[in-house]
């Protein structure tokens, strides 16, 4: 018998380490068929000013490089189950860009901008986390792998889908962040 086709559902873009490692986190406990895109493993972050460079390299130029990077389900020309969602800081930007980039207006000329579903936090990701009691203090970049990973470790064991609900309430509860679009996302994706 052949084996069935894994669709990836989605590609998130992490803007840094700390994004990368809540991705994981939740892929992780989802065992989800999707994808994480970063800059040098996290190390380098994609700002939302680069955002558009990144959307235009290799990978995410046009649908025929893409379909060669990842498989992603389709019928007649559209994606189907499928969503691209960086998740970006607003701290490193003008009004004018977190507002395009919120809204979406900054994609509207890339191809794959009807899957696009920007997430947001609002100044930092550190932020809102010190904001929900999470992290105690703001680390610095040397502190924040290791803080991260304890926070968010990867699950090598049994799926864990109330460890990620219990994440998606918690990020409900902040007007800093729209992380939980992103959780809810992961979570529709299993059905």
């Amino acid at each position: 018998m052949p084996k069935k086709l894994k669709f990836c559902r989605g590609v998130i873009i992490a803007h840094g380490k700390s994004e990368l490692l809540l991705a994981q986190h939740i892929k992780s406990n989802l065992h989800l068929p999707i994808e994480i895109f970063a800059e040098s493993n996290g190390k380098k972050s994609i700002q939302i000013d680069s955002l558009i460079t990144v959307l235009g390299n290799n990978i995410f130029k046009n649908k025929r490089v893409f379909n060669k990077k990842y498989i992603v389900e389709e019928e007649k020309g559209i994606l189907k189950n499928f969503s691209l969602m960086p998740i970006m800081d607003l701290d490193d930007t003008s009004e004018d860009r977190k507002q395009k980039y919120i809204s979406g207006e900054m994609f509207k000329n890339h191809w794959l901008s009807p899957y696009i579903v920007p997430i947001w936090n609002r100044n930092n990701l550190d932020e809102v986390l010190l904001e929900l009691e999470l992290i105690h203090k703001l680390p610095n970049n040397k502190e924040k792998g290791k803080i991260y990973r304890n926070l968010f470790p990867t699950n090598k064991g049994e799926t864990d889908i109330e460890q990620v609900e219990n994440l998606k309430k918690l990020f409900e509860k902040s007007e800093k962040t729209n992380m939980q679009v992103f959780i809810k996302k992961c979570l529709d994706s299993l059905e």
